[in-house]
């Protein structure tokens, strides 16, 4: 009896399943998504123009920000870092890493060294489900903060990028990179997740990104969004699963 109960709960935990899937092919979510951002002004010594502009409800009025931060030398602006979005809105299509900005450093040899931090770079991502008529569904704006160590340059430098003599390199916190979640029109649950990828003349090493001197630089900012299975079909496939582990027990006693 206990063996066709728990053959039982098996057949129902794949037919929640499938059936789930089924649902989600006849019904998906239609995900779009738009990026504002910039440097909030936080580094003395720093230059930062090309105020970030839109919207009062979308840009902070109160702390402006700004797609480029140039650091100094001898009064001059030198290396700088420029953030590029996409103001969209944009295609966010279900488990595919999708760039929603781009972090350029454009790196001039500074004969002094110019270390500085923490700078925040500012994100406000917005994700749009158009699925039986457009609704936002997730409204986010948490900062990514950074340092930078901008290096004295001095010989012999390592080829390969990674080394303290030549290399410039920022340090990212994962503020700004943790997964969110949030809910489809149709009541499916979602979670959006962030990576640094696609580095150009760079090496990330853990949470710190090494620039190639004289050179430019950029790594995206991704975002993937992922469905999560609802409790209940988890559940029942948690039940299914032990009942197939108590079949199979039964067969080999």
């Amino acid at each position: 009896m206990k063996l066709k109960t728990l053959q039982k709960a098996l057949a129902a935990g794949l037919f929640a399943i499938t059936s789930g899937f089924a649902m989600q092919a006849s019904a998906a979510p239609i995900f779009t998504f738009t990026e504002y951002g910039g440097f909030t002004n936080m580094v003395a010594g720093a230059v930062y123009s090309n105020q970030t502009v839109g919207a009062a409800s979308l840009i902070p009025a109160v702390a402006p920000v700004y797609g480029k931060m140039s650091w100094v030398a001898n009064s001059t602006p030198q290396s700088s870092l420029v953030l590029s979005t996409v103001t969209g809105p944009a295609a966010l299509p279900e488990n595919t890493w999708t760039t929603i900005s781009t972090l350029t450093h454009n790196n001039i040899a500074i004969p002094n060294a110019f270390s500085w931090g923490p700078q925040d770079v500012w994100g406000r991502l917005i994700i749009t489900d158009s699925n039986g008529g457009s609704s936002v569904r997730l409204d986010s704006d948490d900062p990514i903060r950074l340092s930078f160590v901008e290096t004295p340059n001095a010989n012999p430098c390592n080829p390969n990028l990674i080394g303290p003599l030549c290399n410039d390199h920022f340090t990212f916190t994962s503020i700004g990179l943790s997964s969110i979640g949030f809910a489809a029109n149709d009541g499916s649950h979602w979670m959006a997740d962030f990576r640094l990828g696609n580095l150009v003349n760079a090496v990330m090493v853990g949470s710190t990104v090494y620039t190639a001197e004289g050179t430019s630089s950029h790594l995206n900012v991704q975002a993937l969004v992922r469905q999560i299975p609802e409790p209940a079909t988890l559940a029942l496939m948690g039940l299914g699963l032990l009942g197939l582990a108590f079949a199979k027990r039964r067969r080999n006693d």
